[in-house]
This record gives C-alpha cells, structure tokens and sequence, in this order.
C-alpha cells in the first residue's frame, strides 16, 4: 500500500491540482480553475487528436477480435501442428511494441519491401506512411499485428472451456455449423468478448508508442493521438494543459468501460 500511494495515488492527487493550475514545473505554480479544460475544447489539435483516437480504436478494435477469433476457430481443431501455430500467433504479442513499429516501418518505408512487392506485380507503390491518408490505417495494420494474437489465446481457451455436450446436443437436433457457432458458440464466448472489448479499447486509446517510432506524429497530425498530445504538452512543460488532458482521457475510458459492462450484463 505505501508503493502504491507514492508511486501511484499521490502522483494522480498532485496532476489533479496541476489540471487547475498554470504551472511549468520550474516556477510558481498559479490556480486558473477550469481555465486549462477550456482551453483544451478550443484547440484545433486537441480536437484532431480525439478524432485519430477513435479512429485507431475502432479500426483495431474491429479487425483485431475479428481475426483473434477466425484464428481460435481454425486453432481450436484438429490440424497438424496445432502447437507450433499457437505459439507462432501469441509471438508478436511478446515483443517490444517499440521493436515491432520498426519493423513495421522499415516494411513499409518508399524502398521497402511491400513497395517492392507492389512494383513487381505492376501496381503503384505509395509511401504508407508519409501520405496522410494512409499513415494512421498503417500504425493501425502494425498495431493489429502486434496484438490479436493476445486475443487469439483468450478467445482459444473460452473455446476450449465450452461443453462438447452443448455442441452435440445442437448438431444431434440439426443445427448447421453456422447454426452452432450463433446459438452456442457465440453466447457462450460473450464474457470473453466483453473483456477483450474493454482491455482493448483502454490500450487504444492509450497508443502511444507506436506513434513515436513509425510517424512521430505526424504528417500533418495525421496520427497524433490523445497520449502522444499530453505528452507533447508536458515535453513543452505545459504541465496544467497535460494533467487537464489526460483527466480528460480518464474520465472518457472509464464511461466507454461502464457502457461496455453494462452491455455486457444484459441478457
């Protein structure tokens, strides 16, 4: 408890006071009330940052649980070498995010080989991640990459804890393999949909790192995301503007997490 007071609460306490306060860190702190939140609602980046966010998370957080799953079905019979793919899956999960985004980079780089690959089969190359438009959907490809194979393992063992009894029961009545995923499958995996709905979406709207080695940011704050923002702000020593913001991204993750509960609890 005396760790996590002083490594955890008296930091959170004391970024609280500076969210209301004009302070570099350097000299006296000055109370401004909600001055700092309202100033974060009048920047055009602040608002740039929030939509890039949502637009990693609901990408990530659809394609990623989406293939996590496709791939504990196909993981969850009887194959040859069943073993060794799981374990090749969960692999991106235990690296570095850091190692992983530059790996991505240099893949995806103006000479790199998804451009070479392109130009060999007479298609355009496209400099992924210096082109606007595509630069955030490419940390995102990078990011989905790096972490359905976390999903893949949780989805396999929900798989593997449903009773065979419920799945023969339903093919002994006529049910379709289509049939048996809907009624049986599925209601079955929804506590462990919820959660990696929940867990995901906190680490996507938390992406950070990803951002740093592969775009900086950038081009033009096409992929600046809320965290990478705060700690633009606190690199400025803007220390009030960067606790307002990151109270703010607090306060958003945990009403997404309270909707996600409470969806999840419905019948």
């Amino acid at each position: 408890m005396v760790v996590v007071t002083v490594l955890f609460f008296v930091p959170m306490g004391t970024s609280l006071v500076y969210s209301f306060s004009d302070y570099s860190g350097i000299g006296p702190l000055r109370w401004v009330g909600l001055d700092n939140y309202a100033d974060l609602f009048g920047d055009p980046r602040f608002a740039q940052a929030w939509g890039n966010t949502a637009v990693f998370a609901v990408v990530t957080m659809t394609v990623g649980p989406l293939l996590g799953l496709l791939t504990a079905l196909m993981l969850n019979q009887r194959i040859p070498a069943r073993a060794f793919f799981r374990a090749v899956y969960f692999v991106p999960v235990t690296s570095s995010l850091v190692v992983v985004s530059t790996l991505w980079k240099l893949l995806l780089n103006d000479r790199g080989p998804v451009n070479s690959v392109l130009s060999t089969l007479g298609l355009p190359a496209h400099d992924w991640l210096a082109d606007p438009s595509t630069s955030l959907l490419a940390v995102s490809a990078a990011s989905i990459w790096q972490g359905f194979g976390f999903e893949t393992v949780v989805f396999l063992a929900a798989l593997q804890g449903i009773p065979a009894e419920l799945l023969e029961a339903a093919r002994m009545d006529g049910a379709g393999i289509w049939r048996r995923f809907l009624s049986v499958t599925l209601p079955a995996l929804r506590p462990t949909t919820l959660f990696v709905f929940v867990v995901g979406v906190i680490g996507a709207f938390q992406a950070f790192d990803q951002m740093y080695v592969m775009t900086q940011g950038g081009p033009v704050g096409s992929t600046t995301t809320i965290v990478y923002y705060i700690v633009e702000r606190f690199k400025n020593l803007d220390l009030g503007a960067a606790s307002a913001a990151a109270y703010l991204l607090v306060l958003v993750l945990v009403l997404i997490s309270v909707v996600q509960l409470r969806i999840g609890r419905e019948r």
